[in-house]
């Protein structure tokens, strides 16, 4: 997708600022490595679906943890 946009950018330029290379956004030096910058914030992104799941899993732990120490009590009141 970064090619893609890259590519855009450089018809879009050279058709709306008469081939001025200041006018870019994603290829000018002060941008930067763009391409290490979208790399780094895609590997930053956390799933949604896999924290969820790793929440439920602990809620699930933590009622099976209280179920163990409610029989092991009935367990011991015997």
């Amino acid at each position: 997708m970064y090619h893609a946009f890259m590519k855009y950018e450089e018809i879009a330029v050279d058709y709306f600022s008469d081939c001025d290379v200041n006018e870019r956004t994603l290829t000018k030096t002060e941008a930067g490595d763009v391409k290490q910058s979208v790399i780094e914030t895609f590997g930053n992104i956390k799933n949604p679906y896999r924290e969820s799941l790793v929440w439920l899993m602990g809620e699930q732990l933590d009622m099976k943890g209280m179920l163990d120490a409610l029989v092991g009590r009935e367990n011991v009141m015997k």
